[in-house]
């Protein structure tokens, strides 16, 4: 093996989280993700794809509504997309050490695939989501899975 060299990859000791609730349930996704964080209203002028994050996760059969909702732009380098959340809180820093993964059989849902891991605290748990590995597990076809909204539709 000479000449070979081994390239070392270092995971960051921490991470920044955007954290937001769903139906009580608090999530929170790598802001390295987030390309920016918008009102409703101004995510229409981008000519986006718009898909409501209770939709994408398939979270339930139950009516939500979003009593503070913001819109995220997530940056996806073969297509950017808007996912509008619910009651965004904080961007919080992580410790990498402090994240669990998600139980097989939880991760193993195919509704839950967006869901990497989870951060137990003193307030609960924040479920850890990831927008990139659903458009990877769906093969890019994230318009053929969801349909998309219309804006209008959330202001009403």
């Amino acid at each position: 093996m000479k000449g070979q060299t081994v390239k070392r990859i270092r995971c960051p000791e921490e991470i920044s989280m955007l954290t937001f609730t769903v139906m009580g349930v608090r999530m929170g996704v790598d802001a390295d993700q987030i390309a920016e964080v918008m009102e409703v209203d101004r995510a229409e002028g981008y000519g986006l794809a718009v898909y409501r994050f209770h939709e994408m996760i398939s979270f339930c059969e139950t009516t939500i509504q979003y009593h503070a909702p913001k819109a995220i732009m997530i940056k996806d380098k073969k297509e950017p997309y808007i996912v509008l959340i619910d009651n965004p809180e904080d961007i919080a820093s992580v410790k990498v050490r402090s994240i669990q993964p998600m139980p097989p059989l939880i991760a193993m849902n195919s509704g839950m695939r967006m869901f990497w891991g989870a951060i137990p605290g003193n307030h609960g748990i924040i479920l850890l989501v990831d927008f990139l590995r659903l458009r990877e597990r769906q093969g890019g076809r994230l318009q053929q899975m969801l349909k998309p909204i219309n804006i209008r539709e959330v202001r009403e």
